[in-house]
């Protein structure tokens, strides 16, 4: 297994858990997590605290195993349809280096 998809892999499985210190040992100290709506966060510190509150939100998050080429990783997630029939999806890219982290780009919609 190369050092992308174990990083991943680990980095899922923390997230599946909601285990928040999990998450963050696998994040880079430079991180950068740029979110769908434009919003970017740098530092291991306030992408922990993004992520903090993501885990608190739905627990129905559907999370597909992620995809690996070279450095890069790719993961389809989406939520369960909302009241007004409407449901999120997007796709996860990660960029890994030296056994961390160091990008997380979203890219969703609303459909």
């Amino acid at each position: 297994m190369s050092d992308t998809a174990a990083v991943l892999d680990r980095f899922l499985a923390a997230w599946s858990r909601r285990d928040l210190a999990g998450v963050v040992d696998c994040l880079a100290t430079d991180v950068v997590y740029s979110s769908s709506d434009g919003s970017v966060v740098r530092g291991r510190e306030a992408v922990g605290a993004v992520f903090a509150e993501q885990l608190d939100g739905d627990p129905d998050l559907e999370i597909e195993p992620v995809a690996v080429r070279g450095e890069r990783g790719f993961g389809y997630f989406s939520y369960p349809a909302a009241a007004d029939d409407t449901t999120l999806r997007g796709v996860d890219v990660y960029t890994v280096r030296d056994g961390l982290i160091v990008a997380k780009d979203v890219l969703s919609k609303i459909a």
